[in-house]
């Protein structure tokens, strides 16, 4: 159970919650049961990282959605400012941002995900939750509000943890490009000194601690689609 006075940890259930958002109100986590969601923060409405940031997300939309992961944003700013502001991206970026964002104004769902820190008392860092179908979360990142996120970066996560969820195996350095083992998957350890000793006739490896595996094609091509090359 997640404790009141703490923001919830990886591996943690998503508390629950209902909020306000620009498509009405939205239960948490229940709206995206059966799905991965993606919840994140931004500084607030009308300033130029964070309208960077929105024209990115909904470009990439269908790529999210491709990974059966739902977008939500958040802010302390009102519903009232967050409906003004994606009017103002589409009449004047030409991109409409296709997913809610929750009105926080008097801050109680950000001081409760831990999304209001020493840089700034009035307003959200940018924030990252990313929680898997069963309601879990599974990776959190915080960004200073001078720095932009990389949406390949958030899409390159998901679907290393979605590889992790299907076939059991760990991923990388920057996977699907790592310098050592390429696209590959890590194999979990072996749990017995017997399978230590055969593990390396099973799967190419550097040593029994730290052997590799292929992944199917088809995943490793849709990965490489947000990464560059640099190997």
């Amino acid at each position: 159970m997640v404790e009141e006075n703490k923001f919830p940890l990886i591996g943690e259930k998503f508390p629950e919650m209902q909020v306000e958002t620009t498509q009405g109100t939205i239960k948490l986590p229940e709206q995206y049961r059966g799905r991965w969601f993606m919840l994140f923060s931004h500084p607030g409405d009308f300033t130029p990282v964070c309208t960077t940031e929105f024209y990115s997300f909904a470009k990439r939309y269908e790529d999210f959605q491709k990974l059966n992961t739902d977008l939500i944003g958040l802010s302390v700013d009102s519903t009232i400012s967050h409906i003004e502001w994606v009017n103002w991206i589409e009449n004047n970026l030409k991109i409409k941002v296709p997913f809610p964002i929750i009105g926080d104004g008097l801050g109680r769902t950000a001081m409760r995900m831990g999304m209001l820190q020493p840089q700034s008392s009035t307003s959200t860092v940018r924030a990252v939750f990313i929680v898997d179908p069963n309601s879990v979360i599974r990776l959190i990142m915080y960004y200073p509000l001078e720095i932009g996120r990389n949406v390949d970066e958030l899409l390159r996560a998901i679907k290393a943890l979605q590889m992790n969820d299907k076939f059991k195996v760990a991923l990388p350095a920057n996977w699907p490009n790592n310098e050592l083992i390429g696209e590959n998957a890590i194999n979990p350890p072996p749990r017995t000194v017997a399978d230590s000793k055969t593990r390396l006739s099973q799967f190419k490896g550097y040593a029994w601690w730290l052997t590799y595996k292929e992944l199917p094609d088809s995943d490793v091509k849709e990965a490489k689609k947000y990464v560059k090359d640099k190997t």
